[in-house]
């Protein structure tokens, strides 16, 4: 189902033009209908809707995956710190500065990005020839991208352990080394 679509370029206002139009085409082609009357660019616009909408919705997903993740990985490291806070003490009563105990916790969160961002970078490329069937003028091995994500995954990472990072650092090693934590 097909419908006869006439292209038309213009210096001016399109807009001025469908009067004339109308009437042309009633004169030459009578059963012809000028019924729908736009600019290419809306053409282009209505064209891409619904791949933009797609695209929406994904990115909605995608923002919503990277806050739970993000949220998962401080449950983690807030529970981890709970059950370490004994070691942490005893680390201080040694002489561990408070930012040694940061970096501890930083270097935790670091293993878990770098194996989540490994494995989701190795998915992402060997589902790259699936994903090109989606992806619209991007190339599906774009570093760009896969870089830009793994980035953004780093950052989340860093703000999701830096409250239990601070609340490991301010373990007090005598409550700590008591059981009282």
């Amino acid at each position: 189902n097909f419908d006869p679509i006439l292209v038309i370029r213009t210096a001016a206002d399109p807009a001025s033009y469908v009067p004339t139009l109308r009437t042309l085409v009633r004169e030459e082609a009578p059963a012809m209908a000028l019924d729908s009357v736009m600019t290419m660019e809306d053409r282009v616009m209505t064209s891409l809707a619904r791949p933009r909408l797609y695209a929406a919705v994904l990115v909605g997903f995608a923002v919503f995956a990277l806050l739970i993740a993000g949220v998962g990985l401080f449950g983690v490291l807030s529970y981890s710190v709970a059950l370490r806070t004994r070691e942490i003490g005893v680390r201080t009563a040694l002489g561990a500065q408070a930012r040694d105990i940061v970096w501890l916790v930083l270097g935790q969160a670091a293993v878990i990005a770098v194996i989540g961002i490994a494995v989701g970078l190795w998915t992402s490329f060997a589902g790259s020839r699936y994903l090109s069937a989606f992806l619209y003028g991007v190339d599906p091995h774009d570093a760009v991208s896969f870089g830009a994500v793994s980035a953004l995954l780093l950052v989340v990472t860093i703000a999701a352990c830096l409250v239990p990072a601070r609340r490991a650092a301010r373990v007090d090693p005598l409550q700590a080394l008591r059981g009282r934590w």
